[in-house]
């Protein structure tokens, strides 16, 4: 099958990885790991399905999000704490859209074999400047 046809869920692309062996490399974070492990770091690439992430150091407790909640998945707790329902949610993306602090995003996104090669390739001097492999 051809790049341009095979099509996955990916959680992120993390640029200028230098962690985890010699050199530059450009990580590929999928989504859809049935294993669930407990010291997993990240746990947002287990559900192969787009997720709403939540960063709470982020928000301002506007309430926006709550006010375009169409099942009503979020609240605010009697402290003023931004609240989601994980059960209720459907992870429409309403919330993400009107967030003026980036407080919530979508994490995950389907995209091409193709896609994923076109964006790692942009990074290929690094990758045989530093020792790191291209793929």
């Amino acid at each position: 099958m051809s790049p341009d046809m095979t099509k996955g869920t990916i959680a992120n692309i993390e640029r200028f990885a230098i962690h985890d062996g010699p050199g530059i490399r450009t990580v590929v974070f999928l989504k859809g790991c049935p294993l669930r492990c407990k010291w997993c770091s990240t746990p947002e690439s287990q559900d192969m399905s787009l997720e709403i992430g939540y960063f709470g150091d982020k928000c301002i407790k506007c309430a926006k999000c709550m006010e375009v909640c169409p099942v009503k998945a979020v609240t605010i707790s009697d402290n003023g704490e931004i609240l989601t329902d994980r059960l209720l949610c459907n992870n429409c993306g309403k919330c993400v859209e009107v967030c003026p602090t980036a407080a919530r995003s979508t994490i995950g996104s389907e995209v091409t074999a193709g896609q994923v090669l076109e964006e790692i390739e942009k990074d290929a001097v690094f990758y045989w400047n530093s020792g790191g492999v291209l793929p």
